[in-house]
């Protein structure tokens, strides 16, 4: 059994080293502690709401916008919905001054996983640890799958906007919003610089990850960022990457990674360069209409270079490079599961479940996202709670055989049986004449399987047996790129406002009773409505 507590609190931080006064921290820390378990461990995590009630006016879903919930993202919770941390979907939220104790098993994972806060915005703060002061060696090698390497070290890359999450979420929710504000600052393991020139003395500057020469070093690389997808790369080094979201895979080597909101990749760095400082830099992908450039820095430190005592408020000019050009969906069927690919992709589907979103201005003037027509908001009563207690009728499953979407109105769910293997194609759309946006979307209690992407609009005569992923993988998080067909824009009016411009079917095995969150990992987007329930 492992014993865990997370204090959330709203503290007051240095303004001068980080652009605002306060930040959610976990046991005092940002990023907050790291959690260590084995496969097949109880895990008791209590999480303690330290926050104050909230005094004024806020935009967060529910309640009390200082409400809190946290999710660990990754974890499948097999028996232990209740575990989830999904607010009004597994439980009420924890009030100020309350706590909640998580209790589950971690069944048959083992990989990189990570904690974050599922209320608004909170997450931007509230969010996994960040390693670069553990042991320099360790006395024997360590294992994953087949892999051995020396040591490892935790790259968490988040972003920091300047403005408090309350501002933010008021603006997002409201009706003076235009487009969503990319952060002033990208974040490794919480630390930046956001102007160089104008550091105080006490502020700590960039995070410092140190390695020695000639070593192998595994990098669990996370994305908990809010917003943007972000390259990730080191100087003059490559990265061969072994796992994705708890999944082993094929030795794949490369010269910098793509990792979307909700990610995880680990990948082996061998230390075989002189021994030095090198940057470890960032850029966001997939922002057509910002600029992609980042501040989101950090030094490798060779340790024999230079004692950790060492300067770490300049990185070398000599930063690592990372292409122009954008392509979907990037490396994804080149992947190949250590282990071979699950038989279960090779079977018949039971159905297929269209997610189609669309956004528009609501009459009030604020902008929401929605699925098929449905833009989500937390009902008044958890649904797992209403489960438990028969308060809530079940789903009538033969009328949802004829539907379209499979969506039943009066639950407010997508109602699955146990055991069906359903195919879900997520289909993006854009206005006319606007971009078309990329999003990560994550599957709670459930791991999917990537089988395709396509250009457009999914057509299910010519699409239904697409295969263009050759050796799915197990993981819970799918990017749908910003995929354009060209004859479709040509032949659609100015007045179209859901011309379809992208989309990725993935597959779930229903082997986990339980009501699941299905969202797209932008957050922003998340909290303006673009999230489904399978029930």
């Amino acid at each position: 059994v492992r014993v865990y507590e997370l204090n959330v609190s709203n503290s007051r931080i240095d303004p001068d080293c980080y652009q605002r006064s306060t930040a959610l921290l976990v046991n005092g820390q940002l990023p907050g502690p790291t959690i260590r378990v084995n496969r097949g461990d109880r895990v008791l995590i209590t999480v303690r709401n330290l926050m104050p009630d909230f005094v004024g006016n806020g935009k967060s879903h529910g309640g009390n916008p200082n409400d809190l919930s946290i999710h660990f993202h990754g974890i499948r919770q097999y028996g232990s919905g209740h575990a989830d941390g999904v607010p009004y979907v597994t439980q009420h939220p924890i009030p100020p001054g309350y706590e909640y104790t998580h209790d589950f098993r971690v069944v048959n994972q083992a990989g990189t996983y990570f904690y974050h806060a599922h209320v608004g915005l909170e997450e931007e703060t509230a969010m996994p640890p960040g390693s670069g002061s553990s042991s320099l060696s360790t006395p024997v090698r360590l294992q994953a799958g087949p892999f051995t390497y020396d040591d490892e070290r935790i790259i968490t890359m988040s972003e920091w906007w300047h403005r408090d999450r309350y501002t933010l979420e008021n603006y997002m929710m409201g009706p003076e919003f235009v487009h969503l504000p990319d952060a002033e600052s990208v974040l490794i393991n919480g630390k930046t610089i956001y102007k160089p020139s104008k550091v105080p003395d006490r502020c700590e500057g960039y995070s410092v990850i140190p390695v020695e020469a000639g070593k192998t070093y595994r990098l669990r690389i996370i994305g908990a960022t809010t917003f943007r997808t972000l390259g990730f790369a080191i100087a003059h080094h490559n990265l061969t990457i072994i796992e994705v979201d708890g999944e082993v895979v094929k030795p794949f080597e490369t010269t910098y990674i793509e990792v979307a909101a909700g990610q995880r990749i680990s990948a082996l760095l061998h230390t075989d360069q002189i021994p030095q400082d090198y940057t470890i830099g960032t850029i966001r992908r997939w922002a057509e209409d910002a600029d992609p450039h980042s501040n989101g820095l950090a030094i490798l430190r060779y340790t024999y270079a230079r004692d950790d005592s060492s300067e770490n408020k300049i990185v070398p000019s000599d930063h690592p490079e990372f292409p122009s050009r954008l392509i979907a969906p990037w490396i994804w069927p080149q992947l190949e599961p250590y282990h071979g690919v699950d038989p279960v992709v090779y079977r018949p589907a039971s159905r297929t479940i269209v997610l189609r979103s669309t956004d528009s201005k609501n009459p009030d003037g604020s902008t929401r996202w929605y699925i098929n027509g449905v833009s989500y908001m937390d009902p008044a009563f958890p649904i797992l709670d209403g489960l438990q207690t028969s308060q809530r009728r079940l789903p009538n499953y033969r009328q949802l055989k004829g539907s379209k979407t499979g969506y039943d109105a009066t639950l407010g769910t997508y109602p699955i049986g146990h055991y069906e293997l359903i195919d879900i194609v997520i289909q993006s759309t854009h206005k006319k004449h606007s971009y078309c946006r990329s999003h990560p979307w994550h599957t709670h209690g459930h791991s999917h399987w990537l089988l395709a992407t396509g250009s457009g609009e999914y057509d299910p005569e010519y699409d239904q047996d697409t295969r263009n992923m050759p050796t799915p993988l197990y993981k819970d998080v799918t990017m749908v790129y910003p995929s354009l067909d060209h004859e479709l824009e040509a032949s659609s009016n100015d007045n179209d406002t859901s011309i379809g411009c992208g989309w990725s079917k993935i597959r779930i095995l229903a082997d986990n009773p339980g009501v699941w969150a299905v969202h797209c990992h932008n957050t922003l987007h998340m909290m303006m409505g673009m999230m489904v329930v399978f029930e």
